[in-house]
């Protein structure tokens, strides 16, 4: 058995972030939203590639989008989601297979769906705050920086 060390906290503080399911990147993702952004806990939506769920860049990704727009509609209504943070992260492995181009080419494709993956959550849900970041890794330093 394992007893955690963090107690339950009943209160919802209505933040969701959006990002790629890559573990190495994890602790910083949390950190960024704990720290760098003042959100004490918050909902998860941790897919490959992230923020590429919300775009329709691909036909082969017209299964994903759905799927997320399904679990999007839920999050939002049942834990009263109101600021959405997405992050897509340099060195995405889910871009560089869709995209068949190393980490440097992939970024402007990034930077264009994460200004999609905003536009259409603000087409789905009236009212809902988005904010739009690109994690970057420089050695075994991460960064993170605002887009848009």
């Amino acid at each position: 058995m394992f007893e955690s060390t963090h107690t339950w906290e009943e209160q919802r503080i209505h933040a969701l972030a959006i990002y790629c399911s890559d573990g190495r990147w994890g602790e910083a993702f949390d950190e960024f939203c704990h720290v760098g952004l003042s959100i004490p806990r918050y909902d998860r939506f941790a897919v490959p590639g992230g923020p590429a769920w919300l775009t329709l860049r691909d036909v082969s990704l017209m299964r994903p989008y759905d799927a997320a727009r399904q679990h999007l509609e839920f999050l939002v209504r049942a834990h009263q989601v109101q600021r959405v943070i997405l992050i897509s992260h340099y060195g995405c492995a889910f871009y560089g297979h869709l995209l068949g181009l190393d980490p440097d080419a992939c970024l402007s494709a990034q930077r264009e769906d994460l200004e999609t993956a905003s536009t259409t959550l603000r087409g789905w849900f009236a009212g809902i705050q988005v904010e739009t970041y690109l994690a970057m890794r420089n050695g075994t330093r991460l960064s993170f920086h605002g887009v848009g």
